[in-house]
């Protein structure tokens, strides 16, 4: 019989893959795949992280938060916040997002110093020397408290104003239908950086206020 069959498949007569049975395999589908291979990854990134924090890991956002708990203690941050009628923590989230706590920070469009300020806006808040912890601090809340004022303790419109500029705000709020309140301003009309900027540092506050 193997020699006939041999024969018919020698002659051309015979497909030994006809003949051979099909393979199936119970495999998921790529997306329960790709879902799985994510489940595995989160719970690995779970397990590790306890283990990595034993040995002293932290994040550039945890080195960075060590910086600004220090400055809080030495500029007496939460002070000058209760001073100016801040929320509490802004002035620490303001620092992380603008420095990362480095007091010679630079920025490309020239903004310095531990809250990043503009040549001109240093200027008009009295501010010499910006790369002066203690008076970039002072000068930083009382500007802030300023913008704050200015629109109404509106917080969000205080964040776009620090950072996409006073006029630009201005004229921002210039273009919203009569009869808009500054609590109902839309911010998605805004800058993708000013939106995003507005964002991380209510989410930076919120961190320093618990601690």
């Amino acid at each position: 019989m193997a020699f006939l069959f041999s024969l018919r498949y020698a002659l051309g007569i015979v497909n030994p893959l006809k003949t051979m049975p099909k393979l199936t395999y119970n495999t998921p589908k790529k997306r329960i795949q790709w879902l799985i291979i994510a489940i595995a990854i989160v719970a690995c990134g779970l397990v590790l992280r306890p283990i990595l924090l034993e040995f002293g890991y932290k994040s550039g956002d945890e080195l960075v938060a060590e910086r600004i708990y220090d400055w809080r203690e030495k500029l007496k941050l939460e002070e000058l916040e209760q001073k100016n009628n801040l929320p509490r923590g802004l002035l620490s989230a303001v620092m992380h997002q603008e420095s990362a706590g480095n007091p010679n920070a630079k920025s490309t469009a020239g903004a310095q110093g531990l809250f990043q300020f503009m040549r001109p806006t240093a200027r008009d808040m009295g501010l010499n020397d910006r790369t002066h912890p203690e008076d970039s601090a002072r000068a930083a809340a009382e500007y802030l408290d300023k913008l704050y004022e200015r629109y109404n303790k509106n917080l969000e419109l205080t964040l776009a104003a620090y950072n996409w500029g006073l006029g630009n705000v201005d004229n921002y709020i210039k273009t919203r239908p009569s009869g808009s309140t500054y609590e109902r301003f839309r911010l998605n009309k805004m800058p993708e950086e000013t939106q995003n900027y507005i964002a991380r540092i209510k989410m930076l506050r919120t961190t320093y206020y618990l601690r």
